[in-house]
């Protein structure tokens, strides 16, 4: 037999074990990323990086977290999002002008209701995520929130919106069955060449087909 016929009915054996292997996985991150399981739930941890009390003023840059991916949240996690009022500003610029943004809270996707900062016994709540705010205008930060005794600044790199795990799961659950078809396909191929292999007398054995 040509070797490059043997090595292709080679290859088209392996996606067996690809195909089935693919389904599995795929199918298996899909269902977690729908579901929001697993590695994909929402976000229950943080590490502050910094804390402040409610209508204090702190510099972003001091606590190393980058301007425009900031997560901040509340103790004690009964503060309602929609009470607190976020004020951003931009560092001072050569003509001397300031930019201030006034932001109303809300809670971020991809974290839940009631988040623990690592080492700390509180009890805090996800109230306003700044992607999508230009980074230059996020220098300094105060907020402030009905019955918030403090603020945590912290990273929101890493969490992930509902509208990519709902888009991620559906293409993963997508390529399962595209997947299994490949493999099947394979199988059925692999089969095939085996009979005719065997009905010719030769070698039945992988990959002398």
């Amino acid at each position: 037999m040509n070797p490059l016929v043997q090595r292709f009915r080679a290859v088209v054996a392996m996606w067996i074990f690809v195909g089935g292997g693919g389904f599995l996985l795929a199918g298996f991150l899909g269902l977690a990323l729908l579901t929001q399981t697993g590695p994909f739930a929402a976000a229950s941890t943080f590490s502050a990086a910094a804390e402040f009390a409610p209508g204090a003023e702190i510099k972003v840059r001091d606590t190393g977290v980058r301007p425009g991916n900031i997560l901040i949240l509340a103790t004690p996690a009964t503060v309602d999002p929609a009470t607190v009022r976020c004020t951003t500003k931009s560092r001072v610029y050569s003509t001397g002008e300031q930019r201030t943004r006034e932001l109303t809270g809300a809670r971020p996707e991809g974290t839940a209701a009631v988040m623990r900062d690592r080492g700390d016994p509180r009890q805090f709540t996800p109230v306003l995520a700044t992607e999508g705010i230009g980074w230059m205008e996020t220098d300094f930060v105060s907020c402030t929130g009905a019955g918030a005794e403090a603020f945590a600044l912290t990273t929101a790199k890493g969490i992930q919106s509902d509208r990519f795990r709902l888009g991620a799961g559906l293409l993963l659950m997508l390529l399962a069955p595209v997947l299994a078809g490949l493999g099947c396909l394979a199988l059925y191929f692999t089969r095939k060449w085996n009979r005719e292999a065997a009905l010719r007398g030769g070698s039945t054995s992988w990959p002398y087909r």
